[in-house]
C-alpha cells in the first residue's frame, strides 16, 4: 500500500479541493457570487392585480454567465466566498418605516361605514350633512383599491362621497364592466337614490364629479370618458395608473387610439375648465408602456415639456420630474417596485387639499346619527316597521301594509334585481302605507259583509217561512249541511251570499238554510 508523507497528503487534498470549488463554483448562479453583478430583467414588482388586462407580471430568473478557469489561489477565495451568507440588498427606508401597502387605519372621521346599498362597488358618506339647500352634493369614484384609498381620502376629504369598486385583476375587467352606456349613469341614479334614503329628503342630485383609479383601475375610466356620461366628470385623479401599448413592431411608439379620451380630456384641463391630476412611477413593465411613458406622450401632445425637479413625497416618494398648464398636473415619481407602486395611493389626501377642495367648496359633512337612523327610530315608536321572517318577499310585504313593492324599495335603498332581503331585517314601511292599508282593510271587509253575511246579520235576518238558522260545526261542508236539511248545495251559497272557489265556511259561522223545495 502506497502512503504518501503529510507534505504529499496535503498536495492531493489541495488538488481536489480545488477541481471541487472549480466544478461547483461553475454550476453556482451568478447571483450567488456577491462581487459579481446580477442580471435581473427590470420587471414591475406589483402583484398581477394591479397590471393592465393582459399583462400579468412574472419575475424573470437570473442570468448565469458560463464558468470560467480558475486559478487554484482563486478557488480558494471563492470557496470562501461561496462558505459566506449572501448579503440582502437593504430596504429603502420610508418616513417613520411605515408601509405604504399597509399603512395605519386612521378610521372613518366625520364618515360612516361602507354602504353597498349601490348598483356597484360601495360608498362612505358623512354621517350627516355633505349636501346643499337643494340636495346637491359632490362626488368621487375611485376604481382599484377601495380599502387604501379610504385610509387616505378621510385624512383630508370633509364632504364629498367617495365611491369605490374593485372588479379583479387587470384593466380588461374594468373596461368590460364599463363598456355598457348604461351602466355609468345607473351607477350614479343609485348613489342619488341612497343618498335621498340617507338624508330623508325626497330627492338629491350629483353637484360635482370625480373620477380616480390606481394601477388597472383606468380601464373603467377610458370607457366613460368615450361615453356621454363623460361629460359629468370635471376631475381626473391617476394615481400610477394609465398605461399603454405599442404600435406593432416597435417599443417605442405609443398607440394614441387608447389614449385619445386622457389626451382630450387633459386639453381642456390644460386650459383651465377641467382639473387632471396624473402621476407615475419609475416602473417599466415588460410588453406594454409605463405610466412614465404615457405621461410624457401626454404632455408631448400638448406641445409641453417635463421639466426636472426634486423634492421629497408623501410615504418616501421622490419626485423628479413635474409638469404644470392651468388644470392639468403631472408628477413623476422615482422607484421601480411595489411600496413605491403603492405609495402614489398616498397622494389622495394632497391632491383633496391643493385641488378639490378649493375647485368644489363642497358641503362639510359631520358626525352625528344620520336621517335615516331617525327615521328608523321613529318609525318603530309610530309601528310602521316590519321584521322579515323567513320565506316573506317584498310583494307579500307590500301586500299586507297595503303599499307597492317599489314604495318599499325607495324607502329602504333597495336595488331592483340586487339582494335578497335577510330574515331578521328591519323594513321601513312608507308613511302612505298606513292610511293605505286602512283603506284596504275596510274594503276588504265591506267586500266580504256582502259576500258573508255576519254572524249577528244571519241571526237577525228576517226568515222567510220554512227557513232555519244552522251554526256551523267541525267538519261541517255545505254538502253535508244540505243533505241534513234536504236542500242543495247552490240554494244555500245564493241564501248566503258564499261563492264558488271563495273562502271556506268556519267553525261558528251562522248560515241560513231555505226553506227545502216542495215535492210535486
Amino acid at each position: 500500500m502506497l502512503r504518501l508523507g503529510d507534505q504529499s497528503y496535503r498536495q492531493v487534498a489541495a488538488v481536489t479541493l480545488t477541481v471541487a470549488c472549480v466544478l461547483l463554483c461553475g454550476a453556482l448562479p451568478a447571483h450567488a457570487e456577491p462581487d459579481q453583478p446580477t442580471l435581473v430583467a427590470v420587471t414591475p414588482t406589483v402583484s398581477p392585480v394591479e397590471q393592465p388586462s393582459g399583462a400579468a407580471v412574472s419575475p424573470q430568473p437570473p442570468t448565469a454567465p458560463a464558468p470560467a478557469k480558475t486559478s487554484k489561489a482563486t478557488s480558494e477565495v471563492q470557496a470562501k466566498k461561496a462558505s459566506k451568507p449572501r448579503k440582502r440588498r437593504p430596504r429603502k427606508r420610508r418616513p417613520g418605516g411605515v408601509s405604504p401597502c399597509m399603512t395605519k387605519d386612521p378610521g372613518f372621521g366625520v364618515y360612516d361605514r361602507w354602504s353597498r346599498r349601490i348598483s356597484m362597488g360601495q360608498m362612505i358618506a358623512p354621517q350627516r350633512g355633505g349636501l346643499t339647500r337643494g340636495g346637491g352634493f359632490d362626488l368621487i369614484i375611485h376604481f382599484h383599491g377601495h380599502y387604501p384609498i379610504r385610509k387616505e381620502f378621510v385624512k383630508e376629504a370633509k364632504g364629498p362621497v367617495l365611491v369605490a369598486i374593485d372588479l379583479g385583476v387587470g384593466s380588461g375587467a374594468y373596461s368590460r364592466a364599463f363598456a355598457s352606456p348604461s351602466t355609468f349613469p345607473t351607477l350614479l341614479k343609485s348613489v342619488e337614490r341612497e343618498m335621498a334614503r340617507r338624508s330623508g329628503r325626497k330627492k338629491t342630485y350629483v353637484r360635482k364629479l370625480a373620477l380616480s383609479s390606481w394601477s388597472a383601475g383606468y380601464g373603467a375610466i377610458g370607457q366613460i370618458l368615450r361615453q356621454t356620461g363623460g361629460k359629468k366628470v370635471d376631475a381626473l385623479l391617476l394615481f400610477d395608473s394609465v398605461y399603454g401599448g405599442y404600435v406593432s413592431g416597435s417599443t417605442t411608439k405609443l398607440k394614441t387610439a387608447e389614449l385619445k379620451p386622457f389626451i382630450k380630456f387633459a386639453r381642456k384641463a390644460a386650459r383651465g375648465g377641467k382639473l387632471m391630476f396624473q402621476s407615475h412611477s419609475s416602473i417599466i413593465p415588460p410588453g406594454y408602456a409605463s405610466t412614465g411613458e404615457v405621461s410624457a406622450h401626454m404632455v408631448k401632445q400638448l406641445g409641453g415639456k417635463l421639466r426636472r425637479t426634486r423634492r421629497n413625497d408623501v410615504l418616501g416618494l421622490e419626485l423628479y420630474e413635474r409638469y404644470d398648464r392651468g388644470g392639468y398636473h403631472v408628477r413623476g415619481y422615482k422607484g421601480n417596485d411595489k411600496p413605491d407602486h403603492c405609495a402614489h395611493l398616498g397622494l389622495m389626501k394632497d391632491v383633496l387639499k391643493v385641488h378639490i377642495n378649493p375647485r368644489w367648496h363642497s358641503p362639510r359633512g359631520r358626525k352625528g346619527k344620520r336621517a335615516i337612523a331617525k327615521a328608523k327610530a321613529q318609525a318603530r315608536r309610530s309601528g310602521t316597521i316590519h321584521t322579515v321572517s323567513s320565506g316573506e318577499h317584498l310583494s307579500g310585504i307590500a301586500k299586507r301594509y297595503g303599499t307597492t313593492v317599489r314604495a318599499i324599495r325607495n324607502e329602504n335603498g333597495l336595488e331592483r334585481g340586487g339582494r335578497p332581503i335577510q330574515p331578521g331585517q328591519d323594513l321601513v314601511i312608507p308613511k302612505s302605507a298606513k292610511k293605505a292599508a286602512k283603506k284596504t282593510a275596510k274594503k276588504a271587509t265591506a267586500k266580504a259583509a256582502k259576500r258573508t253575511p255576519a254572524a249577528g246579520a244571519a241571526a237577525s235576518s228576517r226568515l222567510a217561512a220554512g227557513e232555519v238558522i244552522h251554526s256551523v260545526a267541525s267538519g261541517h261542508t255545505l254538502g253535508k249541511i244540505a243533505r241534513r236539511y234536504h236542500t242543495t248545495v247552490e240554494a244555500l251559497r245564493q241564501r248566503n251570499g258564499l261563492v264558488k272557489g271563495g273562502k271556506p265556511i268556519r267553525p261558528g259561522q251562522k248560515l241560513i238554510v231555505p226553506a227545502p223545495a216542495k215535492k210535486r
